[in-house]
């Protein structure tokens, strides 16, 4: 046989390169191909197993694929292939899988390309083109041509489905097409003729559970019609009587007897049925109208079947004797008659048994129905009764851990008694002394009314107040001539001890009562805004190695202090930090902390002898840095007092409620101090890019230099926190709405998204900045051992509202039915997340903060991440997989994380199927192979290289 229309395969043999790749099964199932399965298995020498599913073939098919395969299994025959496939596919022990049927031969091009794909695979299911030879010839001007199949797939990624025809189902964005243009193909040597195209689609279209030809009407006629229409208008061939429309004709022949068999069963057509009943009233009218007819003596002829066999028998002679010729008449119609009567016998007799048939059938019938409608009770009330016992044992449960959890919280709320009355003392206490300290200080204030020097000096502190220039000029007149300051002060201080020598014989009148806190200073008014004065310390820490002057210079102002990372912005903002520096910048780190995030003397510490330029700003204006001591950026602002800047940014004073929180939410992320030192820095140092850790650090944009390019990291969208958080209860005060936090954004040129869907909500929200989606990059433990058995779940979260209402959720809901299912099994809490725990149940450990993750990752055999909602990028999932620990999460706790992660993550929509997912990771044992595999995919995927790229491009455009 010729095979038109491929190039010319090469002489060389198909053979490894040596270059590491992934093992495969090869699988072919069979059923008598003794002319075909040869052919077959040769194309597959190349896999590491093989297999053969035969149907128990009767010519010869198994004992020749026993030649190739390494191992051949029986099974019974089945009509259909389809129910074979899920058993094969289980079978292999590889998880690359060729999958063929027993008329489908690879091309040595397919074999090539498989081989290369195995080393570095591109895609998890691949889509094989295929070639149809139909009456023994492949014509690629017929319907159909290009074909294409998934064969070649891992099996993880598909599921096969046993309807006829019905195929396997596979995330097609994990599909790869294979082009056909360089001869890759399965030639699939289908029909060898019309007979047994006939003959396979009556039987594939007798499969109840097949996939049907749609259709719309009743009218078949037109059904066929459109059919034989449709496969002629795609083939490639105007030729009458040509190969590619009489193919396209038997193929539309499928489609018209699949249509006519669902048309019997849409009428309830039954054949057999009415054949039997036609014969029923058939025979009840002749044995009511017709006489019975009696047969002397039935007899049946065979002669005929054996006459070739019987000699000729020689013919009587004339001369015979005839004398019993009457007795052989007579004895002949005796026998005629007895024949008769025998055939009305067994007329009767069949009309009786078929009558017995037909009534046995319809009580065999009700009996059928009958069993199963008992069936069908005894299942629904067996099923009823295991709900009912399975909701009482849950409400007995529920109830239970109601009451546990009821008095866990009054004891809380006992102790929160307890600490409140104890404060309330002190804040009485307090109160008091302050009482007292205000009555003794106005006694004091009123001593100075009282005193001569106060009177004294009255008429000065007028001078002053209304000639301000001229005790300026007097001012720097005495700086000037010291000489004559130090003369002044003496006579001052002699003409001082003159009063009060004779104040002293003045005998001193009683003190008045003392004045309300109104009557103190009547000219000044309440101030809400106290005056920060600037206290600049130099940190005392090792020096750290600088970037050369000639590098881009990045401001990165944050209110986090990404060193040492303890949470997951901490990490990614650190992270963001040494992109930076390695890929050539210069990052100048700026950390103003929220009041209730002040870190100690030692995390300042730490992160200065890691950053080269580092500085920390407190509200109180004291400024700590590690900067030369030569160093110009921060020179005159030592001793300085931070400014106003409400006017200069134009915040009106707030008319809503809600415009106040807002403007309260800014100015405590980026207060006036702090933008007074960026404004330092943006003269001395003149940074090329101002880089801002979340929105709220946008306050000090508008007074910076117009031509800085400013950047946003966003972390979260702060406008979807309504839709995602706020519906669970759990608020950090921090929402917005989409015109606020689009307000915002529109500061800054360029956007960075942690994760593609928030990327995308980013670039809705301000459609005329630049926006880029940057992740976070992780080292990925490529050298992961397979945990040991112990079966441990390990949970790594902060403290923050979200991470602690998932946690105590988990171990309401959750971790009650792992620990039924596994009593062994054992809960590690590492983190802040574990100070909200005011219960610790069984099996739980509440580990706190770790300093090295390594180990709690190596010994887990299972790590989870029950937030159910939130914003931004789970990086802690993130970090679990980089351990190539498999992960349980919700929905949530897997946004923006890479396809390449998908095998180790298991997701849950409620807390029952959380619980499943995790006793399933815990019997089960992950492949070391698998495991390594999959380690060299993430390592590329959350590599600085592919995490930076978009941001590297975005920066250099501007």
């Amino acid at each position: 046989m010729s095979i038109e229309g491929l190039q010319e395969a090469s002489k060389l043999p198909v053979t490894n390169t040596g270059a590491t790749r992934q093992r495969v099964s090869g699988v072919v199932i069979a059923y008598n191909r003794v002319d075909l399965i040869g052919t077959c298995l040769r194309a597959l020498s190349f896999v590491d197993e093989l297999l053969v599913i035969d149907k128990s073939s009767t010519d010869g098919t198994a004992e020749l694929a026993a030649q190739f395969a390494d191992r051949v299994i029986v099974v019974p025959w089945s009509p259909v292939v389809e129910e074979t496939r899920a058993f094969a596919v289980a079978t292999c022990k590889h998880d690359w899988i060729v999958c063929m049927d027993d008329d489908e031969c690879l091309s040595v091009e397919a074999v090539r390309f498989i081989e290369r794909e195995l080393i570095s695979p591109r895609a998890s299911v691949y889509l094989l083109p295929q070639r149809h030879y139909i009456m023994g010839q492949h014509d690629e001007r017929a319907y159909y041509w290009p074909e294409f199949q998934p064969r070649f797939f891992s099996r993880k990624a598909v599921t096969f489905l046993e309807t006829v025809h019905g195929g396997m189902k596979y995330d097609e964005a994990t599909a790869y097409v294979v082009p056909y243009e360089d001869g890759t193909c399965i030639h699939h040597l289908s029909h060898k003729n019309v007979e047994q195209w006939i003959e396979k689609a009556n039987r594939y279209t007798s499969r109840p559970d097949r996939v049907r030809v749609p259709h719309a009407g009743d009218d078949v006629v037109a059904f066929s019609h459109e059919n034989i229409n449709r496969y002629v208008s795609v083939t490639k061939s105007s030729e009458p009587g040509g190969y590619p429309r009489a193919v396209a004709v038997l193929r539309a022949l499928y489609d018209i007897l699949d249509r006519l068999k669902t048309w019997e069963e849409e009428e309830g057509v039954d054949g057999d049925a009415a054949f039997q009943a036609i014969c029923r009233q058939l025979d009840a009218a002749y044995a009511r109208e017709l006489p019975l007819r009696k047969v002397a003596a039935p007899q049946i002829d065979t002669s005929q079947l054996v006459a070739s066999a019987v000699p000729p028998t020689k013919a009587p002679e004339r001369n015979a004797v005839i004398s019993d010729d009457a007795s052989l008449e007579t004895l002949r119609r005796a026998i005629e008659a007895l024949r008769e009567s025998l055939r009305h016998v067994r007329a009767a007799a069949e009309v009786e048994r078929r009558g017995a048939a037909a009534a046995l059938a319809y009580e065999r019938h009700l009996l059928a129905e009958s069993s199963e409608q008992l069936v069908a009770q005894e299942t629904k009330l067996q099923e009823e009764a295991r709900a009912n016992a399975t909701l009482h044992e849950a409400q007995i449960l529920q109830a239970s851990r109601d009451l546990r959890l009821a008095r866990s919280e009054l004891q809380v709320q006992h102790d929160q008694a307890l600490v409140l009355r104890q404060q309330i003392a002190a804040v009485q206490a307090e109160a008091d002394q302050l009482r007292a300290d205000a009555a003794s200080a106005r006694q004091q204030l009123h001593a100075v009314y009282a005193s001569v020097s106060w009177r004294l000096t009255s008429p000065m502190r007028g001078i002053a107040s209304r000639h301000p220039r001229a005790v300026a000029g007097l001012r720097g007149f005495l700086r000037r001539h010291p000489k004559l300051r130090r003369a002044a002060v003496g006579a001052v201080k002699a003409g001082w001890r003159l009063i009060t020598l004779r104040q002293g014989n003045t005998p001193v009148s009683p003190a008045p009562a003392p004045l309300s806190e109104g009557e103190l200073l009547p000219a000044l008014a309440p101030s809400t805004d106290v005056e920060r004065r600037f206290d600049v310390q130099r940190l005392d820490v090792p020096s750290v190695a600088r970037t050369p002057a000639s590098k881009r210079r990045v401001l990165c102002v944050s209110h986090v202090m990404p060193y040492p990372p303890r949470a997951g912005n901490e990490y990614r903002i650190h992270q963001l930090l040494t992109w930076l520096s390695s890929a050539g910048y210069s990052p100048l780190v700026v950390i103003c902390p929220l009041p209730h995030e002040v870190p100690s003397d030692k995390q300042i510490a730490a992160a200065a002898s890691v950053y080269p330029n580092f500085v920390v700003c407190g509200r109180d204006g004291v400024i700590h840095h590690n900067l030369d001591k030569d160093s110009p950026l921060l020179e005159g602002l030592h001793g300085g007092v931070a400014r106003d800047f409400a006017a200069t940014l134009g915040e009106q004073v707030p008319a809503t409620k809600r415009e106040r929180d807002l403007l309260s939410t800014m100015r405590a992320f980026c207060p006036n101090v702090l933008i007074e030192l960026l404004m330092k820095l943006d003269a001395n140092w003149s940074p090329d890019i101002l880089l801002a850790e979340y929105v709220f650090m946008t306050r000090a944009f508008a007074v910076m230099r117009p031509e800085l390019l400013k950047v946003i990291d966003t972390h979260d969208v702060f406008s979807t926190k309504a839709r995602k958080v706020q519906q669970y209860g759990v608020s950090d005060g921090l929402a917005l709405s989409d015109a606020e936090e689009a307000a915002l954004l529109k500061r800054a040129q360029l956007l960075i998204g942690i994760q593609p869907e928030e990327t995308r909500d980013l670039m809705r929200l301000a459609p005329g900045c630049n926006v880029v989606n940057v992740g976070v990059d992780f080292p990925v433990n490529t050298n992961a051992v397979v945990p040991p058995p112990q079966p441990i779940v390990l949970l790594v979260a902060s403290s923050n509202p979200m991470n602690v209402k998932g946690t105590k959720d988990f171990l309401s809901f959750s971790w009650p039915i792992i620990r039924k299912g596994r009593s062994d099994a054992e809960l590690h809490i590492v983190g802040d997340v574990g100070r909200s725990i005011a219960i610790v149940p069984d099996g739980v450990k509440v580990l706190g903060r770790l300093d090295d993750l390594n180990a709690a990752y190596a010994s887990a055999t299972v790590v989870i991440n029950p937030t159910v909602a939130g914003t931004g990028l789970k990086i802690k999932t993130v970090e679990a997989i980089c351990q190539l620990r498999p992960v349980v999460a919700f929905p949530a706790g897997v946004d923006g994380i890479s396809a390449a992660a998908k095998p180790l993550l298991h997701v849950a929509s409620d807390w029952f199927l959380f619980a499943q997912h995790v006793l399933r990771v815990l019997s089960e044992r992950p492949d070391a192979e698998m495991l390594a595999g999959l380690g060299i995919t993430l390592a590329r995927e959350f590599s600085p290289e592919v995490v930076y790229a978009e941001l590297a491009g975005a920066l250099d455009e501007f």
